[in-house]
């Protein structure tokens, strides 16, 4: 394959994979003030047993122990206060879900949609040298203006990369790693740049599949993408993302504890 060739291939993916995960999407902000927010975080909704629920880190998390958490919903500018407890899972797995109402979903909710459980796959096994995908919500662009939280997503398309050793936080029985060289990305449109990522923290990883097609000569679509993990970690000498592997979310656990507390 040639160099235009996998190129080629690269901004096909991304730019099939930015549409067909939106809907899923979600900033996370917090009150700072009655009259102002500020952006903290990334989610995603999903859906079990018809009931919908946001999933991001527990350390985004937390923030509502300390003041209001709120998501937004596609084509929607309101800011909706997280009303429902978190059900968490600390560090190393770093998780956390909330349920949304069904008022507040049917509200609200029209433009979004929810990842369906079985796409989470049942452990982080992508094909070799596979693209992994994650879209998420970096503080550097998000700004308060004109009483409206304003807060722009960065899609993102890399590969796994080497684990880093010196990296104290990071248990590769956990984690994996993904390449994030701000310097060495290219963007689809030539416009943008790689922000820095704070604010990436419960973002989804998906394991795009594009590869393991290619290899297969199968034909690809953005449906057979699975979520292989979460974003939660950034240690910026090592030019790389640390993201949990599926298999730790123990969501049906989380899942059930929030039907407890319902």
């Amino acid at each position: 394959m040639t160099e235009d060739e996998w190129q080629g291939i690269f901004s096909d993916t991304v730019n099939a994979m930015i549409e067909h995960v939106k809907p899923y999407l979600s900033p996370i902000s917090y009150q700072e003030s009655p009259e102002r927010g500020r952006h903290y975080g990334s989610g995603s909704y999903f859906e079990a047993e018809e009931e919908k629920y946001l999933v991001t880190n527990e350390h985004v998390a937390r923030k509502v122990k300390e003041a209001s958490l709120g998501c937004q919903f596609i084509e929607n500018e309101n800011i909706i206060r997280l009303t429902n407890p978190f059900c968490c899972r600390p560090h190393p797995i770093d998780i956390a879900i909330s349920k949304i109402d069904s008022g507040i979903w049917d509200q609200y909710g029209a433009g979004s949609k929810a990842i369906p459980l079985e796409r989470f796959a049942k452990q982080h096994s992508p094909a070799t040298h596979e693209l992994l995908f994650f879209a998420g919500y970096s503080g550097e662009r998000s700004v308060f203006s004109f009483d409206h939280l304003i807060t722009r997503g960065t899609p993102y398309l890399t590969q796994e990369s080497p684990f880093p050793e010196s990296v104290q936080e990071g248990d590769q029985n956990y984690h994996f790693s993904l390449f994030y060289p701000p310097d060495l990305a290219r963007s689809v449109d030539g416009t943008s740049h790689l922000p820095n990522p704070h604010g990436f923290s419960g973002s989804l990883v998906w394991d795009t599949k594009r590869v393991a097609c290619f290899s297969e000569n199968k034909t690809w679509d953005p449906s057979m993408a699975e979520v292989t993990g979460i974003v939660w970690g950034w240690p910026s000498s090592s030019g790389c993302i640390l993201v949990t592997r599926v298999e730790h979310f123990m969501l049906k656990d989380l899942l059930q504890e929030s039907r407890k507390n319902a």
